[in-house]
């Protein structure tokens, strides 16, 4: 009886998915060349594993089977070659101990020719030498490729959702995944709106949207998508081994509105699932303990009718039980009384409206320079921070701050030039600066409208997009508004006020009313003198004259 007929073995198949194991044949392939070459052994069982050799003790199915051979099991291992045993010392010392300790008594592999004697012992420790040298120069050499992509502003790792991978003629870039960017989008504004919780977000992806994924087409699951909405990269940015740098990729969002969904992923109080739709709830606090306000609602039957009406209350919370908050609650009628009084301050009456935008347009053919002038400033203040950045660098070549302080502010300036950037682009976008001033006045419009008309989702969507600190005082609402409309409601708003005192198109034109309505247009070019800046930069004056053919519109501005 031959040697092999009395030794049984076990067959040991591997393959992981790491970069260096993609040109390993597959474990099916491995499976049947084995099966071709040792079909008359006798084989115990075949072995499948799916981890890396790189490390020790990270292969559960190879150490099972050495346990099972020490029991005596098999005595032998079938495998392809001996980089499959082992790629780290560990683990082929274990077994070419095992060999010359006579535990393991023939070794067979279908690309390599084992002896088990004191020389062939050698060459097989030597082999599994090699291939441990050939991991670890390989790892090496993709850690300083994956360094270098990132140093050319390549995300070193695969693009997440909405973006995708191009290979040509050797070089790797990212572009935009058309069938997907769009709607990836649509989910970041979701969430920037604060009306949806990540769930609801997520609800819509799959089920309504029917959004499926680059990795074979499948469902986004909730992890993932928590995921997205913290990935810098959808704000331009890209990481590699904690450090920070501007990619060249398109951007889905700006870093500001990334830094909007980590408070709205964090804050508390966030949109939640809830059995009734409250409008308000989770954006308004109690000035008094600062807790949240919640919203209940109460069922009365009214006696003459017989009728059951429901009415809806905002109160605080009290959550801090240690104070005794004593605010009363208020009904959501009263409430969306005074938000829609606040959102009155960015109305605007249809003819002065038109008075307005006349006048912007004026402002903008005499200064069409006004956003080379922007940009200008942005771009110098970019090459400000890249300036810092160098110096900073040289700060830790010569040892002066240590490497984790290096690598924090190194990050930090990175992320301003990227926000620099975005604002650059955002005001090509959006055109110039008396463009903005229109979008202002028609903002305002819409919001009432959109408020009065609105779902409970965008009452509140108005109400976050008007202002921030929405506080609760004694029944009464304060929202702070936004920096970029305080101007209208300060200073636009109390010229209009002006202007509807007039009423020309009711009482005869005078030479007097002229000379007011041509001091309103040199007001609203001005801004009001608490502002000595002004809403428009000076410019002539234009000349105001009756209207010969419009009862509604009494005058026209000659531009």
């Amino acid at each position: 009886m031959s040697k092999e007929k009395t030794i049984k073995y076990f067959a040991y198949v591997r393959k992981s998915s790491e970069g260096e194991e993609r040109q390993a044949l597959s474990i099916d392939s491995q499976i049947d060349k084995v099966k071709e070459l040792f079909g008359r052994v006798e084989i115990v069982d075949i072995l499948e594993e799916r981890h890396s050799a790189f490390k020790p003790y990270n292969r559960p199915v190879f150490e099972d089977m050495v346990k099972r051979i020490r029991k005596g099991e098999a005595t032998g291992i079938i495998a392809w070659h001996p980089d499959r045993l082992s790629r780290n010392e560990i683990d082929a010392s274990t077994i070419t101990y095992l060999v010359r300790t006579g535990v393991i008594h023939d070794l067979k592999f279908g690309s390599y020719n084992f002896d088990n004697s004191p020389e062939g012992i050698m060459m097989l420790q030597m082999a599994l030498s090699q291939s441990q040298y050939f991991s670890s120069k390989l790892g090496k050499d993709v850690r300083r490729g994956l360094e270098k992509k990132f140093e050319m502003g390549w995300q070193a790792n695969m693009c997440p959702n909405g973006y995708k991978n191009i290979r040509q003629n050797g070089y790797s870039t990212i572009e935009v995944d058309e069938t997907r960017f769009k709607t990836v989008r649509k989910a970041f504004d979701l969430m920037l709106s604060g009306n949806y919780s990540v769930p609801e977000v997520l609800d819509k992806l799959n089920n309504e949207w029917n959004f499926t994924t680059r990795v074979k087409n499948g469902r986004l699951s909730r992890s993932s998508l928590y995921r997205m909405f913290t990935n810098l990269f959808y704000a331009g940015i890209i990481e590699y081994n904690g450090k920070q740098k501007q990619g060249k990729h398109t951007a889905m969002i700006t870093l500001e509105e990334y830094d909007r969904i980590q408070f709205l992923l964090g804050r508390q109080g966030k949109p939640r699932n809830k059995k009734n739709d409250f409008a308000y709830t989770g954006i308004i606090r109690c000035a008094e303990c600062g807790c949240s306000v919640s919203a209940d609602l109460k069922k009365k039957i009214i006696k003459s009718t017989g009728k059951q009406t429901e009415y809806t209350y905002y109160r605080c919370s009290h959550r801090k039980t240690s104070y005794k908050c004593l605010q009363p609650a208020v009904e959501v009628r009263e409430l969306e009384k005074q938000i829609d009084a606040e959102l009155a301050n960015y109305e605007f009456q249809e003819d002065f409206k038109k008075l307005f935008f006349q006048i912007v347009e004026e402002d903008k053919k005499a200064h069409p320079n006004t956003d080379k002038d922007a940009i200008g400033n942005l771009e110098k203040a970019i090459e400000k921070l890249k300036l810092e950045k160098i110096n900073l660098t040289k700060l830790s070549c010569k040892g002066l701050i240590p490497d984790d302080e290096f690598t924090t502010q190194r990050n930090d300036y990175e992320k301003e030039i990227v926000r620099l950037s975005q604002k650059i682009i955002e005001v090509k976008k959006k055109g110039s600066e008396f463009d903005e001033k229109i979008k202002k006045i028609e903002y305002g419009t819409r919001a009432r409208i959109n408020f009065n008309k609105g779902t409970p989702k965008d009452k509140k969507t108005v109400v976050l997009q008007v202002g921030s600190n929405q506080v609760m005082s004694d029944r009464k609402l304060t929202i702070t508004p936004h920096k970029w409309l305080v101007p209208v409601k300060d200073e636009i708003k109390p010229i209009e006020a002006k202007y509807l005192r007039f009423e020309l198109n009711k009482k005869p034109y005078t030479k007097q009313k002229s000379e007011q309505l041509h001091s309103l247009c040199r007001d609203l070019r001005r801004g009001r003198d608490s502002n000595s800046r002004g809403l428009f930069r000076p410019c002539h004056v234009s000349s105001v004259v009756p209207s010969t053919n419009s009862a509604t519109s009494p005058f026209v501005v000659i531009l």
